[in-house]
């Protein structure tokens, strides 16, 4: 294995899956990367209404908040890499559904290993789409390390 890839939530089990993807890493002397999705990130802007999609055209301050959640989540994962010993870590945000933006970045950086948690941010959302770590396992074409964390 030469190239693992570690994909992180921001809650707090993202050190445990941090560290014992790093551990891999180091002990088979693999390349890192470290990526996060700012899943959808455009459903956080203020004039988005669940049921009916968007309630007007998209101003500046929903394009710069949508923005500041891709900086913030650099930010994440410098800090990451940071608290891993590594600060030249290699880092990547992913901007879109986590599972598919995942699947495609492993693919194109030609991964050996993903390393995931096994945890949702939102109970109904694992009731109506299922979470990012059960679709990556089903899609998957490389090997998984699924790290068990509670909720």
């Amino acid at each position: 294995m030469k190239k693992i890839c570690i994909a992180l939530d921001t809650s707090p089990s993202a050190e445990k899956i941090a560290t014992l993807g790093y551990e891999y890493a180091k002990a088979l002397k693999a390349e890192v990367v470290l990526v996060h999705a700012v899943n959808d990130a455009a459903l956080y802007a203020m004039d988005y209404d669940p049921i009916m999609g968007y309630n007007g055209f998209l101003i500046q301050n929903n394009i710069e908040f949508v923005e500041g959640l891709e900086v913030e989540a650099g930010k994440f994962l410098e800090a990451t890499a940071k608290f891993l010993g590594e600060p030249d870590l290699q880092t990547k945000v992913l901007d879109g559904e986590a599972d598919y933006e995942i699947l495609e970045f492993i693919k194109e950086w030609e991964a050996d290993l993903l390393v995931i948690g096994t945890h949702s941010h939102n109970v109904l959302e694992n009731v109506l789409m299922g979470n990012t770590a059960v679709k990556l396992v089903r899609h998957s074409k490389i090997l998984l390390l699924v790290v068990p964390v509670k909720e």
